[in-house]
């Protein structure tokens, strides 16, 4: 299946506030963790006196890619994503607890939900002198709508956008309580939105640009006043390892390479969860028999009835019980995995903490046996009771994208964890239009995949007309009435920081609700996030780093200082 493809399926499965890589609160994902599986990292440098910290100096920044151009709103850098942070604001950012801080905007306000006022600061000028004004925001909203940027969801629900003296108004197609969490794009001057280095409001400016470096210096028109760091280098290299070696003073490492390289001495590691969830999902319209040609010799069919009992709540709790998450992490990205469940929004007033059992055998049996099944004991297959001739072993179908070889490694983990306590699977690999063809026809018991999930446990279209529960099966009534509750939640008034602590306060109860059906249910099963790294010198001082594991948020590069 295209790359393409597989967005489109995971779209139809799971929409939560869709946002590939944000200044980083996208990477921690609201979710049920288990027992984190991560090498070992070096110690956090303590954060200088403030008698060491000193003004001035080079900063130096390594990314990977080519420089060609950094626009923020149109780069699908993933390291310009968070770096875009030196140069450019948002109207509302996201704080360490994850609710919306004043930034660009001063206050926002809402009567019901659907129109919103933000509130414009008025201090606030571009790199270049001219001060911003709710043209340049009505500018941006408008950029993103007719884009595929990574920031397009936050204005999908926008219906209009009005540039007013000091404010912008927006109506939206639908009432939406989490609507200040989706304004932390970067806001770019009106005639800029598609230029190839536009200016910003952040605390540092363009100064040069060649093949391989961008050069920033301090921007003089900031409003927070001037920063302590006089230059910002970002230097461009054209593999993960060289760029991991640089030696540069900031360095984001993603999976694999986050493994390899996050235990340089002389660096200070900080970590953050990626937005991609692998997970399985079981197909719930159990009406049909199921057919596959394993090879030229070897066909299994499937009765509807047969796979009716294999797609059973039972089955899928052995299946959850049978998986050996931290074995799925160690072969799948080396040990530098977060394991999960369901998703929504971590280390927030969002979250619920509840702890699930990890591999049981015992569980696994007893399960078994319930549903009618018997075995010899150690890897031996498992039979029905009537099965008196052993002719049907119990057999998971699985389906995965051929062209995911993280998938194909999560699944043939898992796999082999069946395989050893004595339940038989076929996989089915297939890619573009085959795969598409095997989902909508619904030829496999269970499928892996990579659900992306963001910022805000924006759950409305999970269960819409063509989500995973209609698409799969699981439109019970008491999913519809806690989704339904959900929605009515989402039209209650949002005003100001306050009201929308009250706000995520109340929605976190609702979701608790859901989240203890969902669970019941069981409509999908997590295996894990990604953990990815940033690694700083011993020379930079970042205040906010300290005595944290892991960021929300991308620490404001204002505040930052070399000694």
């Amino acid at each position: 299946m295209s790359r393409a493809g597989a967005a489109r399926i995971a779209g139809i499965l799971l929409t939560l506030l869709l946002l590939p890589a944000l200044l980083a609160g996208c990477f921690n994902d609201y979710v049920r963790p288990r027992n984190s599986v991560v090498p070992e990292i070096p110690e956090t440098t303590p954060a200088p006196t403030p008698e060491a910290v000193a003004t001035g100096g080079t900063l130096t920044v390594a990314v990977g890619g080519s420089p060609r151009k950094f626009n923020p709103l149109t780069t699908t850098n993933e390291d310009l994503i968070y770096y875009s942070a030196f140069a450019y604001e948002p109207l509302i950012a996201l704080g360490n607890s994850m609710l919306p801080e004043a930034a660009l905007a001063t206050d926002w306000s809402s009567p019901d939900g659907v129109n919103w006022t933000i509130y414009l600061r008025q201090d606030v000028r571009f790199s270049d002198g001219t001060q911003l004004t709710s043209r340049d925001v009505a500018a941006t909203v408008e950029a993103l709508r007719n884009s595929n940027s990574v920031y397009s969801e936050c204005v999908a629900g926008v219906d209009t956008c009005a540039a007013e003296d000091n404010t912008v108004k927006f109506r939206l197609k639908a009432a939406d309580g989490l609507f200040p969490w989706k304004l932390f794009f970067p806001i770019l001057k009106a005639d800029e939105t598609a230029s190839a280095y536009p200016a910003g409001t952040g605390p540092f400016r363009l100064s040069s640009s060649s093949d391989n470096e961008l050069r920033y210096v301090r921007n003089e028109n900031y409003r927070g006043g001037p920063a302590a760091i006089d230059t910002v280098v970002l230097k461009f290299y054209e593999t993960a390892g060289e760029k991991a070696l640089s030696g540069c003073d900031l360095i984001l490492l993603f999976g694999d390479a986050a493994v390899k390289y996050s235990s340089q001495l002389g660096y200070s590691v900080r970590q953050f969860d990626s937005n991609s969830l692998i997970c399985i999902v079981p197909y719930m319209y159990t009406g049909k028999k199921i057919e596959y040609q394993v090879s030229d010799k070897q066909k299994i069919t499937q009765s509807a009835t047969k796979r009716q009992e294999s797609l059973s709540l039972n089955m899928r709790r052995v299946l959850e019980c049978a998986i050996d998450r931290e074995r799925v992490i160690e072969r799948t990205v080396s040990g530098k995995g977060k394991a999960y469940d369901w998703p929504g929004l971590d280390n927030t007033v969002f979250r619920k903490h509840v702890e699930l059992p990890t591999f049981a055998e015992d569980t696994i049996e007893k399960l078994l046996k319930q549903e009618g099944y018997a075995h010899e004991g150690g890897n031996t297959a498992w039979y029905k009771g009537t099965d008196t001739e052993k002719k049907e072993p119990l057999t998971f179908c699985f389906v995965v994208d051929s062209e995911d070889v993280e998938l194909i490694q999560a699944c043939d983990s898992v796999v082999s964890r069946l395989k050893a306590i004595g339940i038989k699977s076929v996989v089915d690999v297939a890619a573009g239009g085959e795969l598409t063809a095997k989902f909508l026809s619904g030829q496999y018991d269970y499928t892996f995949m990579r659900l992306n999930i963001g910022l805000a446990p924006d759950l409305r279209r999970v269960f819409a007309n063509g989500s995973i529960f209609d698409y799969n099966g699981y439109d019970t009534e008491a999913l519809r009435s806690r989704a339904n509750a959900l929605v009515r939640t989402w039209r209650q008034q949002g005003t100001g920081t306050d009201s929308c602590e009250a706000f995520a306060e109340s929605y976190s109860a609702g979701l608790g609700e859901l989240y203890g059906t969902l669970e019941k249910e069981l409509p999908f099963i997590g295996l894990y996030v990604r953990r990815s790294s940033l690694l700083y010198s011993a020379r930079l001082g970042i205040e906010e780093a300290a005595g944290t594991e892991a960021w929300n948020v991308f620490p404001d590069p204002a505040s930052w200082y070399l000694v």
